[in-house]
């Protein structure tokens, strides 16, 4: 275990922009603390979390993330989604929102992808407790958002328009015990898709970042900060200069294991070009423009077993 793989950025430091810049080049993962998000928050969205997934499997399939088909909402089962296509899929349960628009908003109308309403299960108190988690995050991604242009030495306002509208999906995430004979892994490596993923988990630990060296991190829970990561988008938009890092959850978790990620991406219209003060680096010329749904839906079908 080494809990000092990744810097810590503290939100109530005077240079948290420059922090969050050097954790982005040197490490592409950080802990995050001072990110003003209460305790009782983050503690009632774990209990309804937990509780969804204590309910019949007949009961959490009816939710299932099929019907809300291309927008990613509901319930994704054991072995629904394969991050590495080189090992067997995730022994991982999860229940997938977003932003939670009305049925009238022109988005929805246009059926544009990742743009519905929540599909919300009977659970006493889940809607109320999930809801208030999301808009925090929402609330808290604004500030990263802000800083993270200022590090790269960027007005504050320079990504404002392509996170205007944010996908902004929240999973929350059980991992069974697999610490049986045969059993299999949690997580498969990947990096993720989009600007930044904040992380909540809770301290059954399991969480690994691959190393510069190919070996394979350990990153400690800790109980009151986040787990921030880049993604695939934002190493686009630095032209390379910010590496979205491969991770995973393993195998043989002797408990149940629950966390929670909120995926900070684009608007699904926006357009994802190297910003100005990347360009003049060298490996800038690699990454031509890209539409962030485009990308997105990409990776969305290449790993969900029900898009396929």
């Amino acid at each position: 275990m080494l809990p000092d793989a990744i810097p810590t950025v503290d939100l109530e430091q005077p240079d948290a922009a420059g922090a969050i810049d050097a954790a982005c080049r040197t490490k592409g993962f950080f802990y995050l603390r001072g990110h003003g998000v209460p305790a009782t928050v983050i503690e009632r969205a774990f209990e309804h979390s937990a509780a969804f997934f204590a309910l019949p499997e007949a009961t959490k399939t009816a939710y299932h993330i099929s019907n809300e088909h291309p927008h990613q909402r509901g319930y994704v089962p054991l072995f629904g989604e394969a991050l590495d296509d080189t090992t067997p899929p995730d022994f991982k349960e999860s229940y997938d929102l977003g932003v939670d628009l009305p049925s009238d908003h022109p988005d929805v109308v246009a059926g544009k992808p990742f743009s519905s309403p929540n599909v919300w299960p009977e659970v006493d108190g889940f809607k109320n407790a999930i809801s208030a988690y999301h808009d925090a995050m929402m609330t808290l991604s604004e500030r990263l958002v802000t800083l993270t242009a200022q590090g790269l030495g960027l007005g504050a306002d320079y990504f404002d328009a392509a996170m205007r509208d944010p996908v902004g999906n929240l999973r929350l995430l059980h991992y069974p015990p697999s610490d049986q004979p045969g059993a299999s892994g949690g997580c498969g490596e990947h990096t993720d898709y989009g600007f930044m993923t904040i992380l909540a988990q809770d301290d059954v630990g399991g969480l690994q970042i691959e190393a510069s060296d190919g070996q394979w991190l350990d990153i400690a829970p800790h109980p009151t900060e986040f787990v921030v990561n880049l993604g695939d988008l934002l190493t686009h938009w630095t032209g390379g200069r910010y590496q979205a890092r491969r991770h995973r959850v393993v195998g043989g978790l002797r408990h149940d294991r629950y966390s929670i990620p909120f995926f900070l991406d684009p608007n699904v219209d926006a357009d994802v070009s190297v910003v100005p003060t990347c360009m003049a680096d060298e490996t800038a010329d690699a990454y031509p423009p890209i539409n962030a749904g485009e990308y997105l839906q990409s990776r969305f079908d290449a790993t969900f077993v029900y898009r396929q």
